[in-house]
């Protein structure tokens, strides 16, 4: 699995710089969320439980994903801002 940086937001307000990646997944499916958080905290070298994947995209027939991430400068802001079924799919609250 690889990934590229497409596109990365400093958002102040939220306390977060937003990403968007495309990652690569030969001959596999769709990478689930845990996966793509260990892969963007090995490159960007970031604890994983400041990731949030917010979306994953993948079109039909294709080995890409398009990914929305969210990393944030504290778990306190994260878990403020953060949409409470966004934490669950991540595995960030239960």
């Amino acid at each position: 699995m690889r990934a590229e940086l497409v596109r990365k937001f400093e958002n102040k307000y939220l306390h977060r710089v937003e990403y968007e990646f495309l990652i690569s997944h030969d001959a596999k499916s769709t990478p689930s969320r845990n996966e793509i958080r260990d892969l963007i905290s090995e490159i960007l070298k970031v604890p994983k439980d400041l990731i949030v994947v917010r979306r994953i995209r993948t079109p039909y027939g294709l080995n890409r994903s398009i990914v929305e991430v969210f990393i944030y400068d504290s778990k306190e802001k994260m878990i403020e801002i953060e949409p409470r079924h966004i934490l669950k799919r991540n595995g960030l609250i239960e």
